[in-house]
């Protein structure tokens, strides 16, 4: 019995020092030069979106961008759509606004990213998807282009940088501590998945692609692009400075929600991701459990320690890719919402491992074994 605890206590110290050694090589590749486009030719930026939470300050992120030639779509469901008088007024002379109609075979969010890509111009070299619930920083367009117009990928996609709101509970900063270790890890060509919320795809893997016919009865932008692109041998490259922030305010149960939505999504998409990340939640789990039962003062310390040096690097990474008050607004080491965000994730993982139902922004959504929409319904309020 000790010998087991010893050994699962050895595998969490193991894992956790990966963890720090990850974010300080994430720290060392921000560091890197990188190669810069010749040329800086017209984009098409699209947008779904429902509502005006939000919205303002993505507007205004987004009226900033430093790449010189840019038009955007915005596509919703409805002229009734309290976005609708607003997103009318923005960025003239560069936007249009498209209305969408409800959908019917497809994800909302995907019936709208379709209805907005007949914008897209003979001259654009490359389309953005960007999500409305962000704040793109002044040069977000231009770190998420580089790598397509420069080759290094046919595919360009982000991450978010998920901050708890001001005035947000305990689960809040529990969804913030883990998506803020997703968002700081290394990223690798082979194993990169894309985000929809800050994507580019350059023209010539567009034409590839066909996103009308990929789309077409999907319900995840990202994870159908990321598997239509592995199928294809597109490369996906994964800029580590564009992390976008995101501030979020869930209750537990929203928060639990959203994880299983995410997880399943992941396990009808990308199997062996969802696995795997199943699996690095093992570690401290039993390893923390197994040092507290069996009083390993030394393992809890060395622990802690591991843990504020993974904090201190994530602030200095922030510090690179975050507007300056974004990266002020939650860089403390708060070691008791380790626990609480461990069992938060471990449970949506859990949750996320039966059923084909997906319930998003007011839809419900049955699914196939492949992730296709095979039914669809308004949920209930």
């Amino acid at each position: 019995m000790e010998i087991a605890a010893q050994l699962l206590v050895g595998c969490w110290l193991a894992a956790s020092l990966l963890a720090t050694l990850g974010c300080a090589w994430t720290l060392h590749l921000l560091g890197r030069r990188q190669p810069q486009p010749m040329a800086e030719p017209p984009v098409l930026v699209v947008v779904p979106v429902r509502g005006r939470t939000g919205l303002a300050n993505f507007l205004a992120g987004l009226a900033m961008q430093d790449w010189p030639a840019w038009h955007v779509a915005f596509a919703v469901e409805a002229e009734d759509d309290p976005a609708w008088a607003m997103l009318g007024a923005a960025l003239p002379g560069r936007s249009t606004v498209v209305v969408a109609g409800a959908a019917e075979r497809r994800s909302q969010k995907l019936h709208q990213l379709l209805a907005a890509l007949p914008a897209l111009r003979p001259e654009d070299a490359a389309l953005v998807t960007l999500d409305a619930d962000t704040v793109p920083p002044p040069g977000l367009l231009r770190a998420l282009l580089r790598p397509v117009l420069t080759g290094q990928g046919d595919i360009a996609s982000g991450y978010r940088w998920t901050l708890a709101a001001p005035g947000a509970g305990v689960a809040a900063r529990w969804l913030a501590l883990i998506d803020s270790a997703i968002a700081t890890l290394p990223r690798c060509a082979r194993c990169n998945l894309c985000w929809g919320g800050a994507t580019a795809i350059s023209r010539a893997a567009l034409a590839r692609l066909d996103l009308p016919r990929l789309w077409d009865r999907a319900v995840s932008d990202d994870l159908v692009l990321t598997r239509a692109a592995r199928a294809l041998g597109l490369v996906i490259y994964a800029p580590l400075d564009v992390r976008p922030p995101s501030a979020v305010a869930p209750g537990l149960a929203e928060a639990l929600a959203f994880g299983i939505r995410q997880y399943r999504l992941l396990r009808l998409h990308a199997p062996r991701t969802w696995a795997l990340a199943g699996a690095v939640m093992l570690p401290p789990l039993a390893g923390g459990v197994a040092a507290l039962l069996t009083g390993n003062v030394v393992a809890l310390a060395a622990a802690l320690l591991l843990q504020a040096g993974r904090v201190w690097l994530r602030g200095r990474i922030a510090a690179r890719v975050l507007p300056r008050d974004a990266a002020m607004q939650d860089g403390r080491w708060r070691p008791w919402l380790a626990p609480g965000a461990l069992l938060l994730n471990l449970a949506a993982w859990l949750g996320s491992g039966f059923g084909r139902g997906i319930t998003w922004a007011g839809r419900r959504y049955q699914l196939d074994a492949a992730g296709n929409v095979v039914g669809l319904r308004r949920a209930p309020r």
